[in-house]
C-alpha cells in the first residue's frame, strides 16, 4: 500500500510549495498522531497550539493511510506527538520526515514500560491475548492511568522544549491534569472493586495495560485481526463459561455482530469503548464503568 502512496508525497510538495512563507505562520500547530493525546497537550498547553489530530474519527490505525490533506497539515506543523508503536507511523514515519525535516518529533512510548502482546513480560498464565503479531509491543498504554502519568510528564517537558517561557504555566497544567488522572485512576479502582469478575472478553485487545496495571484478565477473540472462526467461537464459549466471565467490550469502531451472538451464547453483557476518544477520561471511565456493572444483559448499546 505505501509504493500506491508515494504520489502523495510528491502531492503535497506541490501543494506546500505554494503556501505560506515559512517564518510567517500565523499560528503555531502540533500534531498527534491519535486523538486521546490531544487531550494531554490541551489539558496542558491550553490554546498557546492548534492541535492538529492525524487518525479521523473511527479510522482502524491498523490498516489507516493519511490522505493528502492530512499530510500537508503536518507539513505545517513544528511538533509531531506519536505514539511510537502504530503501524501507520511506522510505515509513513519517513514520509513525515520528508515532508517537514525541522519537524520536533516526541514519542510517548519510549519512557513506557511496554507489554508484549503475548503477554511475555509479565509471565500472565491466563492470558489469551491475541489479534497482534505474537511479541510485538502492545500500542495501547494510553487506556491505564498509570501510564497517563507517564504521558503527561513527557508531553509537558516537550511542551516546554518547544515555548520555554511559558514553563511556569505548564507545570501548573501538569499539576492539574495530573489531579484529574488520579481521580479517574481512584474512580477505575472503586469500579473495579465492585466488579462481579476480574476476567472480561475484548473484540480487539486494546486493554492489556489496564488488566496488567489493575489486576485483571483480558480475553481478546479477534483471530489474528480477524473476525473469529466458528471453531474460536467454540473455544470463547468454553472459556467464558469456564472463568464466569460477564463483561464483553467492543470498540466502536468494529463490526458489533460476532460479540452480539457470544453474548448471547454466554449471557455476558456487551459494553461499546472507544479508546480513540479525544476525551481521554470519558474513555476510562467508560472500562470502569462496565466493569462494575457488568451483571448479565446490560449492554450501553441500543
Amino acid at each position: 500500500m505505501i509504493k500506491n502512496s508515494i504520489w502523495l508525497v510528491s502531492l503535497v510538495l506541490v501543494i506546500t510549495s505554494c503556501g505560506t512563507p515559512a517564518g510567517k505562520k500565523s499560528e503555531r500547530v502540533i500534531t498527534v498522531s491519535i486523538p486521546p493525546f490531544e487531550y494531554f497537550v490541551k489539558a496542558i498547553a491550553g490554546d498557546d497550539f492548534k492541535v492538529n489530530v492525524m487518525l479521523p474519527p473511527g479510522a482502524d490505525h491498523h490498516i489507516w493511510e493519511p490522505l493528502p490533506a492530512q499530510i500537508n497539515a503536518l507539513a505545517g506543523s513544528e511538533a509531531f506527538i506519536i505514539n511510537g508503536q502504530l503501524g501507520f507511523e511506522k510505515a509513513w514515519m519517513g514520509r513525515f520526515r520528508e515532508i517537514n525535516p525541522e519537524m520536533k518529533i516526541l514519542d510517548l512510548s519510549r519512557n513506557i514500560h511496554l507489554i508484549a502482546t503475548d503477554g511475555s513480560d509479565f509471565k500472565d498464565v491466563h492470558n489469551y491475548h491475541a489479534g497482534h503479531n505474537r511479541g510485538s509491543p502492545d500500542p495501547h498504554y494510553w487506556m491505564s492511568p498509570l501510564s497517563a502519568y507517564i504521558i503527561a510528564e513527557d508531553v509537558k517537558n516537550f511542551l516546554t522544549e518547544l515555548n520555554p517561557g511559558s514553563v511556569e504555566k505548564y507545570e501548573n497544567g501538569l499539576k492539574v491534569l495530573n489531579s484529574k488522572i488520579a481521580q479517574v485512576d481512584s474512580t477505575l479502582r472503586a469500579s473495579l472493586s465492585l466488579a462481579p469478575s476480574k476476567t472480561f472478553m475484548i473484540y480487539h485487545p486494546a486493554l492489556e495495560y489496564i488488566a496488567h496495571d489493575y489486576g485483571l484478565v483480558q480475553v481478546a477473540f479477534e483471530d489474528e485481526g480477524k473476525n473469529p472462526s466458528p471453531a474460536r467461537m467454540k473455544e470463547l464459549i468454553d472459556i467464558a463459561r469456564d472463568k464466569k466471565i460477564n463483561i464483553i467490550f467492543i470498540q466502536a469502531e468494529y463490526d458489533i455482530r460476532n460479540a452480539q451472538s457470544l453474548a448471547g451464547e454466554t449471557g455476558a453483557g456487551l459494553i461499546v469503548i472507544n479508546p480513540m476518544n479525544s476525551d481521554w477520561p470519558a474513555a476510562v471511565l467508560e472500562v470502569a464503568r462496565g466493569m462494575e456493572h457488568g451483571a448479565k444483559g446490560i449492554s450501553n448499546k441500543e
